[in-house]
């Protein structure tokens, strides 16, 4: 975001910006067909060959988790923040250009806004009132309140129904693909698409991806794109269902959910070799996820660590 103001004896103009994703729903097709070679394709595009096409109308939501807006007052400008995700976040305003400018607080800077927060954060006015300014900011955020004393021996429900039963394929610290912070205590369970995936844990909906489609081993073309659901805990942790399928998500940001409510439906979308469901908790570290151990109860309150090979039985809460 840039801004830059000019002095002007008589009288003073300055330019208000607002900065947001527009908070509306809107649909896309998708187009399913199987090639020649009897591979299973996914589009946003009409295929060009002619074959059988399976179309599919998907929702996609399209509100932003931060809203971000300048009013002026005064000759001063001030940065209004508006937490729109349901869960608390951090963010960090940086200014990476500026000339004649000073801020209040000084940036860089990073906030803490709990959920539904709406307010000023930031001040920006000339140094010299004689002179034309400019700045330009940036920001950046992360889900969760920094630094918080969680429950670790809080009893984990396997994210699927009772008496179903799953071997873990990448426990923890799995070398595969589970070597950066907010995965190293991930783990990958396979399961055929379509499997009810129920809530390990009471909490309340944070974010909900539900509009991606196809998968693949290419990281750069669908590292980003798996649909997942994060839920927020009591203690300030997040539990991450990810790789769910099209569409597979039965409940929405803002819901509060139990242990052992269904969520969603297991897929097979983003960066993925196969069917299955990739799980963590998650802690904001300061401005920065990692993910930390836990474990998962079984019959007669027994709890294990889901280790590479774990074979773990759904349970009632």
């Amino acid at each position: 975001m840039k801004a830059t103001h000019w002095h002007i004896p008589t009288r003073c103009l300055l330019a208000a910006a607002l900065l947001w994703l527009p908070l509306t729903a809107v649909g896309k097709t998708i187009y399913k067909y199987t090639d020649e070679n009897g591979i299973v394709h996914y589009t946003d595009r009409p295929p060009e060959a002619d074959v059988e096409v399976e179309t599919r109308r998907v929702r996609v939501d399209t509100a932003s988790a931060i809203r971000m807006r300048t009013e002026t007052i005064g000759g001063r400008r001030q940065q209004i923040i508006d937490n729109l995700m349901h869960g608390p976040v951090q963010i960090e305003l940086r200014l990476t250009e500026s000339d004649n400018v000073r801020t209040e607080p000084p940036l860089p800077r990073r906030f803490v806004l709990e959920r539904g927060y709406s307010g000023e954060l930031v001040r920006y006015l000339p140094q010299r009132k004689d002179r034309s300014w400019s700045y330009q900011v940036t920001s950046r955020f992360v889900p969760g309140m920094p630094n918080v004393q969680v429950d670790r021996d809080h009893r984990y429900l396997p994210p699927w129904p009772a008496g179903q039963q799953f071997i873990i394929s990448q426990g923890f610290h799995g070398q595969t693909t589970h070597n950066s912070p907010d995965a190293i205590y991930a783990v990958d369970i396979p399961m055929p698409v379509g499997t009810p995936i129920v809530a390990t844990r009471e909490g309340v909906v944070m974010e909900v991806q539900q509009d991606y489609y196809g998968a693949g081993q290419d990281r750069e073309r669908f590292g980003a794109r798996a649909n997942a659901i994060r839920i927020h805990h009591a203690d300030g942790s997040m539990a991450i269902y990810a790789h769910l399928d099209v569409e597979g998500a039965l409940v929405q940001p803002g819901d509060v959910v139990l242990a052992g409510e269904t969520i969603a439906r297991s897929g097979n979308t983003g960066f993925s070799s196969g069917p299955h469901l990739h799980f963590a908790i998650q802690v904001n570290a300061g401005m920065r996820l990692e993910s930390i151990p836990f474990r998962f109860l079984q019959a007669r309150g027994k709890l294990v660590e889901p280790l590479t090979a774990t074979r773990i039985t759904g349970v009632r809460p």
